[in-house]
């Protein structure tokens, strides 16, 4: 009975034992990871090494874009409808800035440029600023300028700025004048160049409609007269039509007139003699000087004519004359008493000739 008892004790005790050593060895194995859910879309295969994330740059913090500048403080005296106007006075420095920096580079394309602007204030404040860089600040008048620019429009008045620089002023006639105002720009071009290129100047005639070339040749000879005058009446000459040359001395007398060479002013009714022009034969005959009163003259060896209370334009005319021929002056002194008799003298009349 007990040899029975202690094999079944024996034979349990092995069981107990084979079964802890089993579940020692199922619990010491890792466990297997859970296969990924799958989704409705085909999984992107992930390569076999990741590289090592980089940290996520800090986000630049926003800022909203410039805008206009604000809107000025609304007195009392503003209608409450009204709305803040466009900020002119940044668009034209901005234009001016603009053409500041296309001023100092090429110059066909900073004249396009400038006709191209469609705002008349922004268009003039473009215009302004590429003469007054290239002209180094050396500009007429503001009366002169606003003269100009009335009566031959914006682009011509400011285009006069340039003359003394003819191929630039050029370009800038072909490029933004027309009519009258291209006209009137050739012209100062002409006057200004004429002196040193008379060919060149001439030549600008052939821009200008031939209906118009003798007027505008005829610019020419009486702004080159007050400069040059002898040259001038020489250069006439080389016109072939008689009527081209005559246009041209009535042009270069209109300024350089045949006469005494004696600038006169009234006063007290009286023409009086204000300045003897060197070279003349005023000043060369020795019989006139500056203060004297003229109270008649003659023609030659007819009769004088009272010339007290006749207008200065009047006396001028009958003063001037042809070359050669003679006239008469009954004339006073300056500090001659009251009742004085005038003294008569006879003078040549000459082609006046300015040399500047």
């Amino acid at each position: 009975m007990k040899p029975k008892i202690i094999g079944a004790l024996g034979l349990v005790a092995v069981v107990l034992i084979l079964a802890a050593t089993l579940a020692r060895l199922h619990w010491s194995q890792p466990t297997e990871p859970s296969s990924p859910q799958q989704s409705e879309t085909a999984s992107i295969p992930e390569p076999l090494e990741q590289p090592a994330q980089a940290p996520e740059a800090p986000k630049p913090v926003e800022t909203p874009p410039p805008s206009a500048a604000p809107a000025p403080l609304v007195v009392a005296t503003t209608p409450a409808h009204a709305t803040p106007t466009t900020n002119k006075l940044e668009r034209l420095a901005q234009t001016r800035e603009t053409f500041h920096a296309l001023a100092l580079g090429d110059t066909a394309s900073a004249l396009r440029a400038a006709k191209d602007v469609k705002d008349p204030l922004e268009r003039e404040t473009a215009l302004l600023t590429l003469v007054t860089e290239w002209t180094q600040g050396n500009l007429r008048s503001p009366r002169e300028r606003a003269r100009l620019i009335a009566a031959y429009g914006l682009e011509a008045g400011l285009g006069m700025e340039l003359a003394g620089n003819p191929s630039l002023a050029t370009m800038w006639a072909n490029e933004l004048t027309e009519g009258q105002g291209r006209t009137a720009l050739l012209e100062q071009v002409a006057v200004s160049l004429v002196g040193s290129d008379p060919s060149s100047a001439f030549a600008l005639g052939e821009q200008i409609p031939e209906a118009q070339r003798r007027e505008f040749y005829a610019s020419i000879f009486s702004g080159w007269a007050e400069k040059d005058t002898d040259a001038a009446l020489k250069y006439k000459d080389q016109f072939a039509d008689p009527a081209d040359r005559d246009a041209a001395l009535a042009a270069i007398r209109k300024v350089a007139p045949v006469g005494i060479g004696a600038a006169l002013s009234m006063k007290d009714g009286y023409p009086v003699i204000n300045q003897l022009l060197p070279g003349t034969p005023a000043q060369l005959s020795g019989q006139l000087q500056p203060g004297d009163r003229i109270v008649a003259l003659a023609q030659g060896d007819n009769s004088f004519v009272d010339v007290h209370s006749l207008p200065l334009s009047d006396v001028v005319n009958l003063v001037r004359g042809a070359p050669g021929t003679s006239i008469q002056l009954q004339v006073l002194p300056a500090d001659a008493a009251p009742g004085s008799i005038p003294r008569t003298v006879s003078i040549i009349r000459d082609q006046v000739k300015f040399k500047n």
